[in-house]
């Protein structure tokens, strides 16, 4: 039994030294992966760095052309806003003007209209002796 016990523990010492040569190779392939996974993450943040920062500089330059865009478009509602009043005053200036030429100028019309009226009936009684009054008839 002796020898039994000593082969049982040969074969366990055999066993505990291959799980810790398992472990060890285990291990080193761990290192290795987290090495390449450090190199990896390094590279990476090199690359991420510059763009980010360029990232940056591109926000910064739309935030200064939105704030110029906002500031157009204030310009823009301020124009639009005095050619509407333009446009309203010279809508109340022609209603004014046409106010005042239109009613002497239609005064001037029936009196030249009488007056066209009183020289052909002068005219037509003159010459024909007959009123325009009988011509319609």
């Amino acid at each position: 039994m002796e020898n039994f016990l000593t082969i049982a523990q040969i074969v366990v010492l055999v066993l505990l030294s291959g799980v810790a040569i398992y472990a060890i190779i285990v291990l080193m392939r761990l290192r290795d992966l987290f090495e390449t996974v450090d190199t990896n993450l390094k590279q990476v943040a090199n690359k991420a760095i510059p763009t980010l920062e360029n990232l940056e500089a591109i926000t910064r330059k739309i935030r200064v052309i939105v704030d110029n865009f906002d500031e157009q478009i204030v310009m823009l509602n301020s124009s639009v806003e005095t050619l509407k009043s333009v446009a309203d005053n010279i809508a109340a200036f022609e209603r004014r003007v046409q106010d005042a030429i239109e009613s002497p100028i239609m005064e001037v019309m029936n009196t030249v209209g009488g007056v066209i009226r009183g020289f052909t009936s002068f005219f037509n009684r003159a010459i024909g002796g007959r009123s325009s009054r009988t011509e319609e008839d």
